[in-house]
């Protein structure tokens, strides 16, 4: 009898932790990058990436591949207070370049088409956006509570059956 309540409480012990501590993924807030040439030179392209609520995303990390190293970061830097990057590639080197701009889970990625001439805006595209989280969801701790007072009371009533 004393062993049954024992393990009753261990499994409800356990189970209680079980569901507290498993990660699940958490509702999060986007972000999104805006971009446009930079009037100033024609030749840059400014980018902005903020949260979906149009807080900036500071001090992203920026990296930038070239279509013709894909696989080797060219550029590497960070978003400033405002979420702002600015970027020039290399009109030499025709294709789509790769910028992606990440910081604590959360990511965009554009892909910027250059030609001889210019950047070409109209074909940007955005390739990526992601958000992910790990929280302990506290569904997880109703679920551990619902499943702590299931235990609890199975334990009563084989406690009563006993006596």
């Amino acid at each position: 009898m004393k062993h049954t309540r024992l393990r009753t409480q261990l499994l409800m012990f356990a189970a209680t932790l079980g569901m507290a501590v498993i990660p699940t993924q958490a509702m999060a807030h986007q972000v999104q990058t805006n971009y446009f040439i930079n009037s100033q030179d024609g030749d840059s392209l400014a980018l902005r990436t903020t949260f979906s609520n149009g807080a900036p995303l500071k001090g992203a990390k920026v990296t930038v591949s070239s279509p013709a190293q894909p696989f080797s970061k060219r550029t590497i830097g960070r978003t400033d207070d405002q979420g702002r990057f600015v970027f020039t590639p290399d009109t030499a080197v025709s294709g789509d370049w790769e910028v992606n701009i990440e910081r604590a889970g959360h990511q965009d990625i554009l892909t910027i088409p250059v030609n001889e001439e210019k950047i070409d805006t109209e074909l940007m595209a955005q390739t990526g956006n992601t958000d992910v989280h790990y929280a302990s969801s506290p569904w997880a701790v109703v679920g551990g509570l619902a499943v702590a007072a299931a235990c609890v009371g199975l334990a009563r009533v084989g406690s009563k059956k006993s006596i």
